[in-house]
């Protein structure tokens, strides 16, 4: 090394005019450049926590004299993966619970609920961890309750929207378990459980319950069940609008029992129909709402007992109309219906239709004279499977209890609320090598171009 610096000139050559000023001056704008960039980035990462994180904070709410009138919106919003969990953002009152999806390529379906005070959709993430068994929304909107499609249960799960928490309540030894109606009020539940074999060839819990199960009420503040024995097995049922009797059809015929399980009569159901599930008793308590049988309708011991849990809401039939009592005069039937999801008045009923095309909507019928309004549609675009398949919806329920003051309010944005933590790891992870490919593209060609010229 001594060697080599002996052979260095005494008086090194004279660097060039200016050279001096002009590598400073690229310095300070190199630093300059890279402050802002770091800035730039860090006001990026903020951003995107703030979009991220801020939209699941709960905020203290004043609470107002009386709370709004419920809302349903105009349009359903799509399919979205980005969509939140109850347990994550809760979402509050509800309007609707539903399934909705397709599994023709890709088994993409989400239990989904949408907002009534707001246009907040959520993913109620109970059900899909219960492989989306049937469930029921409570009538005020603040509950869903879920039976259990893996098999054999030994609890239900009732779901708090306004705060995520979770209830279990018990039910002894495990059995299949099949959701049918909620009390008015919101204190009972009417259900149907069996002992499970095994899955039926339907491959749902909810297929061989209704072949076999047995009626039971649950009081939802003591969490206590009772078993109504004569009424096996139970099909569908409804709930009086006073809540202190049930209609629980066995065969053709609707048997009504009161709250601990005492028969007090029965209702012939005409043939080939069924009583509409959990909405199917008017709200004056003079007649029950009937609808066409899914496939073969009850079980017989031979025949019947699919449910159509979970099967696409498309096929269009009618509602029609039993007197309670001898006295009363039916309304006329309602056409092109293939829901029956509530009643705004004894004079009005909602109901979901569809057209050729299966595009889906929400209408308001009036009984009298059979006139009908457009509430809501949901929506018509391919967002499902990657964007390669129309969506469709399944086990579609109304909060019943909020359809008197239902409004219908301009959709506006979907608040699906934080996205989801591995959606969030991705687009930070991405910024973040964005902003290094970046700075180390900026330094090569800082290092080329500041090479001293002799």
């Amino acid at each position: 090394m001594r060697e080599l610096l002996a052979t260095l000139p005494d008086d090194p050559p004279p660097l060039p005019p200016g050279y001096l000023d002009t590598v400073l001056t690229r310095g300070r704008r190199s630093v300059r450049r890279r402050r802002l960039g770091t800035a730039a980035v860090w006001m990026v990462i903020v951003l995107l926590v703030a979009a991220l994180v801020v939209p699941g904070v709960q905020f203290p709410v004043q609470t107002a004299a009386s709370p709004p009138k419920p809302g349903l919106p105009d349009r359903l919003a799509g399919y979205s993966i980005l969509t939140s969990t109850v347990a994550k953002a809760p979402p509050g009152r509800a309007i609707a619970l539903y399934t909705y999806g397709n599994g023709e390529s890709f088994n993409m379906f989400q239990s989904l609920v949408v907002g009534a005070d707001g246009n907040t959709y959520r993913q109620v993430d109970a059900a899909e961890e219960r492989d989306r068994p049937s469930a029921l929304l409570a009538p005020d909107g603040t509950r869903v309750l879920l039976g259990d499609n893996r098999g054999a249960t030994r609890d239900l799960i009732l779901v708090d929207l306004t705060s995520g928490r979770r209830r279990s309540i018990p039910l002894g030894d495990p059995v299949g378990v099949r959701l049918l109606a909620w009390s008015p009020d919101g204190q009972h539940v009417a259900y149907s459980a069996t002992t499970l074999v095994g899955y039926d060839e339907f491959g749902t819990v909810d297929g061989e319950v209704a072949r076999t199960g047995t009626l039971r009420l649950l009081d939802l503040s003591t969490g206590r069940s009772t078993e109504v024995p004569a009424i096996t097995p139970a099909w569908t049922a409804a709930f009086a609008p006073d809540s202190r009797r049930l209609a629980a059809q066995v065969g053709q015929k609707a048997h009504l029992v009161d709250l601990e399980g005492r028969g007090t009569g029965s209702i012939d159901i005409p043939s080939g129909r069924e009583l509409a599930a959990n909405v199917g008793w008017s709200p004056d308590g003079s007649f029950l709402a009937t609808v066409p049988w899914f496939l073969e309708g009850p079980f017989t011991g031979t025949t019947g007992g699919d449910t159509g849990q979970g099967v696409f809401l498309s096929t269009v039939g009618d509602v029609d109309f039993v007197p309670v009592t001898g006295a009363s005069t039916p309304p006329a039937p309602v056409q092109g219906v293939v829901r029956l999801l509530g009643w705004r008045s004894a004079g009005s009923v909602i109901v979901m239709t569809s057209d050729a095309d299966e595009h889906a909507s929400l209408a308001e019928v009036r009984l009298d004279d059979g006139t009908r309004r457009t509430l809501s549609r949901f929506d018509t675009g391919s967002t499902c499977e990657l964007g390669m398949g129309i969506c469709h919806i399944s086990d579609l329920h109304l909060a019943t209890g909020l359809l008197p003051d239902l409004t219908v309010r301009s959709a506006g944005r979907p608040q699906r609320g934080p996205l989801p933590m591995i959606v969030s790891a991705v687009v930070l992870g991405a910024a973040f090598l964005l902003w290094r490919r970046a700075r180390l593209s900026r330094r090569a060609r800082r290092s080329r171009v500041d090479q001293p010229q002799p």
